[in-house]
């Protein structure tokens, strides 16, 4: 950790003069999303056939959220799918016995909703806006009609499950890793810069802040507030106003991954 320490001195006084353009850049203009082509070109569905992609969309219903409003609850059946057009969607769980926590953030690109269709009873988790989100939702109702048009609906919506244990296995994973700014890195990394072919985060960055952050690395505010000044110090994030950007993904994912 000594070399970090000499970068944040080395870059002390840099971004001063350069944070302050991005800064005045985000407050002067809004966010609009995406647009529905994300979902043609990252995440579960985007990994489809195109006429299965197609007849899914059609049947598809925007659905806007405004931040803080619950999409839906734990317990709450329903088996309908939900994929992200813009905007931010946290992922709460609360496995029993212990407090609800949030374990990720759902970049534009993503679907989520796919426990009810594979098994017996209600929703396991909570999801709520962090921010004014757009969504697209097809319901139980429309997944069997295109069942009945396409054979391999049930292994599509399969794949959408496995997803879904790649990133609670990634979650897990990161969590075991000892240095706590390495899995500040780390969360980072899987909410603010995911990988393109899983998710898009816009130029301005993921909606988050300095708490959330904190829960799910599993350190205090104070340990998640420090290495967030180190971060941007060195040049690998910005920050403003509850926005996480990495500006140097390849540098912050060395540190969060390099051996300890």
């Amino acid at each position: 950790m000594q070399w970090l320490g000499k970068a944040v001195r080395a870059r002390r006084g840099l971004l001063r003069r350069g944070r302050s353009g991005w800064a005045d850049g985000l407050l002067r203009r809004q966010r609009h999303g995406e647009g529905e082509w994300v979902l043609h070109e990252a995440g579960w569905l985007s990994r489809l056939p195109a006429d299965f992609r197609m007849a899914w969309l059609a049947r598809a219903k925007p659905l806007t959220v405004l931040r803080d409003e619950i999409i839906y609850r734990k317990g709450d059946e329903g088996r309908c799918l939900y994929g992200v057009v813009s905007g931010a969607i946290p992922i709460t769980i609360g496995p029993p016995l212990l407090t609800p926590r949030l374990i990720n953030i759902m970049s534009p690109g993503t679907w989520f909703g796919v426990g009810p269709l594979l098994r017996e009873g209600g929703r396991k988790m909570e999801f709520r806006a962090a921010e004014p989100s757009r969504l697209l939702r097809v319901s139980g109702a429309d997944i069997d009609r295109i069942a009945a048009q396409f054979a391999d609906t049930q292994r599509h919506i399969g794949a959408l499950a496995m997803y879904g244990h790649d990133l609670a296995s990634r979650v897990a994973s990161e969590l075991l890793i000892p240095s706590s700014s390495r899995r500040i890195a780390a969360v980072i990394i899987c909410i603010a810069a995911p990988d393109p072919v899983d998710g898009r985060v816009g130029a301005a960055g993921v909606f988050v802040t300095q708490s959330q952050l904190a829960e799910m690395a599993n350190v205090s505010r104070n340990l998640a507030n420090a290495a967030l000044r180190d971060f941007r110090e060195v040049g690998w994030v910005d920050s403003c106003y509850n926005r996480l950007r990495p500006t140097d993904r390849a540098a912050l994912a060395a540190f969060a991954y390099a051996d300890e």
